[in-house]
């Protein structure tokens, strides 16, 4: 029997499994800037179409909070996050406080906002150390989570 798409009033059946797909990583650019919306809009009509039920998306921390500590800006997302609502799709956001990319054969980067890799070069133990001493500047140490260290918060409130 073919699969019929559940509509948002239908309960879903005890057994059935939702389908979300990841969107491609630079859906949202650097600049913040919701990439070639005509094109996704397209793409994310045909998932509809195929009875998928839904989208993940990354929401990066590089982005978001690049301007400047507590300097928000969702603008790119909002529009994302409208538009595939228009498409009749669900969604899971991601909230990403890593960096993306940066490894061999990786074509996007985002790095943590500046701000923080400033408070790196001050205090790189904010970073993870390997035994060799090099530091991981992908993301912020488990270890400094309670440390007041970007303009008097801690980690775990600027994320």
């Amino acid at each position: 029997a073919p699969i019929v798409p559940q509509t948002y009033e239908e309960p879903m059946l005890a057994n059935y499994v939702p389908i979300y797909v990841m969107l491609q990583l630079g859906v949202i650019t650097n600049d913040n800037v919701l990439e070639d919306k005509a094109k996704l809009e397209k793409q994310l009509k045909e998932l509809r179409a195929a009875g998928v039920d839904g989208v993940m998306v990354d929401v990066w921390w590089g982005i978001v909070e690049s301007k400047g500590p507590q300097q928000y800006d969702w603008s790119a997302y909002r529009s994302l996050f409208q538009l595939v609502q228009d498409c009749k799709l669900k969604l899971q956001a991601i909230m990403s406080f890593h960096q993306c990319g940066g490894n061999v054969g990786d074509s996007v980067f985002i790095p943590l906002p500046k701000w923080v890799l400033e408070v790196g070069e001050s205090n790189p133990d904010i970073f993870y150390t390997n035994r060799s001493g090099l530091r991981n500047k992908e993301c912020i140490s488990l270890g400094v989570d309670n440390k007041p260290f970007f303009n008097g918060r801690t980690p775990v409130q600027v994320s």
